[in-house]
Parts: C-alpha cells; sequence; structure tokens
C-alpha cells in the first residue's frame, strides 16, 4: 500500500470502506460532537464509508472530557471559597446548588452517549481491544522496535497507540479492506506507511477533501463516457444502440387514435416496430456514484427515438338489411413516432485508471408502453394514382350506350 492518502480509485472503487480517527484529532476539533466538523462529518462521507473507532480512543476521549471538566469543577470550587473570605459571604447555597447538579456524574453519562451517537451515526462501531494475539503482537513490536514504538525514546507510553492501530489492521484484514487513518501522530502515520491495508492523513479536512473531489471524478468519468458515445464505433454507443432497440421492439404499442371517411367501424393494431435513428442528449447527461455495494457510477443520458411502427387497420360496414357487419378488408400503414427515453448506464471496474472500453458497463431502459395516433385512414383499393373512379364510371357507361344503339 502505498504511503499518504489514497487514490481516488481507492474511494470511487470502494477499495475502502472505514476509517478511524485518533483522539489528537477529535480534541483538536474540542471534542464537540453537537456542532461543527465533526456534526456534519456524516453528510461529507459516502455512506460506504463507515467510522471505526479504537476502544483505546473512546477510552483516551472519556478521560481528557473528564480531566477538563474535573479541572473546570476545581476552579468553580475554588472560586467558591476564594468568593467566601473575600466577601465574607455565606456561599452553602451556592455549594449546595453546584453539588445538585451531580456536575460530574451526569457529565460521565453525557460523554459516553455523545461519542456512541457519534459513532453510529457514521455507520460504525467501537472495536474491543482485547486477545492474547494482540498481546503477542504489541511485545514484539516493542521488542523489535517497529512502528509506533521506534519514533520517540519512550516507548512504552506508544502501548495505546500500537494497540488501536493493531486492532484497526486487523479489522481491515478481517474484511480484506482497507482504512483511513486520521491523525497527527508521527507513530499512527509510520504504522500506516508498513500496512498492507492502511492509510494515513494528517487531519480531518484531508479526510473530507478526499469526497469533495469525488464530484470532480465524477465529472471525468462522464466526460469519458460521452466522448466513447460520440465515436459510433466504440462499445458503449454499441451497448446503448442494443439497448435501445430492444425497448422498442419490446414495447407495448396500443392504436389510440384513428379515423376514417370510409367505413362504419375500424379496428386497428400495431404488429411491428422498429427504430429508424436515435440521437442522444448530453447537454442533459448526468452521473452519481451510488450508495449500494454495487455498481459504483450511474449515468443516465436522455435519448429521443425516431420510431417506424406497421399498423393493421380492419374496415367494416354495417350492412342495414341483414343487420350486421360486413369485413371490407384491412389496411396496411406506416406511422412515424418520436419517443423519449432515459438510458442508464451502470459502470464499475477500475473507472479513473482505466478506458471505458475495460470498463463493466450495464445498460438498462425502463419498458415502455406507447399510444399511436394514427390520424385519417382509408382503405386503398389499388387503384391507379391517375385513375379517377368517377371518370372510369362514365366511361363504362358511354361503352355500354354505344353497345346498345348496335
Amino acid at each position: 500500500m502505498p504511503a499518504g492518502p489514497p487514490t481516488p480509485d481507492h474511494i470511487i472503487g470502494r477499495k475502502v470502506t472505514f476509517f478511524s480517527i485518533d483522539t489528537n484529532v477529535l480534541e483538536g476539533k474540542g471534542f464537540d460532537f453537537k456542532q461543527g466538523a465533526l456534526n456534519v462529518l456524516h453528510l461529507q462521507r459516502p455512506a460506504w464509508i463507515t467510522l471505526q473507532l479504537s476502544e483505546i480512543v473512546e477510552r483516551e476521549v472519556f478521560a481528557h472530557r473528564l480531566r477538563d471538566l474535573m479541572e473546570a469543577k476545581q476552579k468553580l470550587d475554588s472560586a467558591l471559597n476564594h468568593l467566601r473570605r473575600k466577601a465574607s459571604l455565606d456561599v452553602a447555597p451556592l455549594v449546595s446548588a453546584a453539588n445538585s447538579l451531580a456536575i460530574v456524574e451526569s457529565a460521565k453519562q453525557q460523554f459516553k452517549t455523545e461519542i456512541l451517537s457519534f459513532v453510529k451515526g457514521l455507520g460504525g462501531e467501537i472495536l474491543a481491544t482485547d486477545g492474547a494475539m494482540l498481546a503477542r503482537d504489541l511485545f514484539e513490536r516493542y521488542f523489535a522496535m517497529q512502528p509506533p514504538f521506534e519514533v520517540i525514546k519512550d516507548k512504552k507510553s506508544e502501548f495505546p497507540d500500537a494497540a488501536a492501530l493493531l486492532v484497526l489492521e486487523q479489522y481491515a484484514k478481517d474484511g480484506d479492506t482497507n482504512g483511513v487513518l486520521i491523525s497527527k501522530d508521527k507513530g499512527w502515520h509510520s504504522f500506516a506507511n508498513n500496512s498492507d491495508h492502511l492509510f494515513c492523513v494528517k487531519t480531518l479536512e484531508e479526510f473530507t477533501g478526499l469526497f469533495e473531489a469525488m464530484s470532480e471524478h465524477a465529472k471525468l468519468l462522464l466526460s469519458k463516457i460521452r466522448a466513447n458515445l460520440e465515436d459510433h464505433n466504440s462499445n458503449c454507443y454499441a451497448l446503448v444502440e442494443d439497448a435501445v432497440q430492444e425497448h422498442v421492439s419490446e414495447a407495448e404499442w396500443s392504436v389510440d387514435e384513428i379515423c376514417t371517411g370510409f367505413s362504419h367501424r375500424q379496428e386497428a393494431e400495431s404488429y411491428d416496430a422498429s427504430v429508424v435513428a436515435f440521437e442522444p442528449d448530453f447537454r442533459n447527461m448526468q452521473g452519481w456514484f451510488t450508495d449500494e455495494d454495487s455498481p459504483l457510477y450511474v449515468v443516465e443520458l436522455p435519448v429521443s427515438i425516431s420510431v417506424e411502427v406497421l399498423i393493421s387497420v380492419a374496415f367494416f360496414q354495417w350492412d342495414s338489411i341483414d343487420h350486421e357487419e360486413i369485413p371490407m378488408g384491412s389496411q396496411e400503414i406506416s406511422v412515424p413516432m418520436n419517443v423519449d427515453v432515459s438510458v442508464f448506464l451502470t459502470s464499475s471496474g477500475e473507472l479513473m485508471a482505466s478506458p471505458v472500453e475495460d470498463w463493466d458497463i450495464e445498460v438498462e431502459i425502463a419498458a415502455g408502453s406507447y399510444s399511436v395516433d394514427a390520424g385519417e385512414v382509408n382503405l386503398d383499393y389499388g387503384y391507379d394514382e391517375e385513375y379517377d373512379p368517377d371518370q372510369h364510371d362514365g366511361q363504362e357507361e358511354k361503352k355500354r350506350g354505344s353497345l346498345e344503339a348496335l
């Protein structure tokens, strides 16, 4: 694993599925889980990247906050005593009021609740520190002066950090995944540089910056797909073309609008539809990363399709004598139509590092049901274009008159 932060492909390809925060970073944010940077963290990270917090860090956070609280409580007690001495006032009611608040006990419970809510809000858990294997690994690293023990002279002080890091490393190994550590500590960075599963960044802002850049990565992927689609010989274009053809052939085409000046009644049904042409609307094309396990990147491409729908129309006349309908024949017509669809391209693979041709792409169009306006349709008797039925009937009458005269 390379040193430093993960690459875009590690994030987009979901090779990173968790992160963990060191105590010094949480302390730098004032342990304030209700507002500020820590409070909005759940809105900034992708849903598939969860917080896995070491039990060591949880205890350190609790201890640090409790220490600060006890210092504040001592200052309050000292101030009350100072007030009593300087003003000769009875401060017993104030002392009693402060004691009734049960400041320390209430704060302890609040501290535990806040950090648990923080971790759960980021989809994670607190990883326990236990097991003989952990103890063995700790001492092996200690005596071999391996990270994080080689960084400072007083190596014993690094035992909590080492325990936290080994737990996180084991979590990554068990899940066959990778994580990002957020710490200012050199030992954490040294450990990550020698790890096959852990990255390390120094600040919370550096961590969230990885995801802020995802919008730029999404734009880059969108431009790559567009460039591929603009090449009509590309694999991506062929996939879309096949999906459009399949959509049109399998769609339902019902004839709702039809009229005629010829018959008493007519019946129409479509029996075939084919694609004449289709035009992608690249201006309204959009793409995004999904929150599902897979696929990773989805593009919605509006497409306008020119379709030729073949319709068979049957004509019927009413026989007023026999009081029944008489079939008069049928007519086949072709009706041009334009339909708009959304084509979804779902992509996975080494999206940032490889060309579109190497991606795994699935193309999908939702099933369609369309109404055809056939307009006015009349039965075609097969006359020549220059043939005039009225003129033809007059010529036949003249012929019969001439024969009768002979």
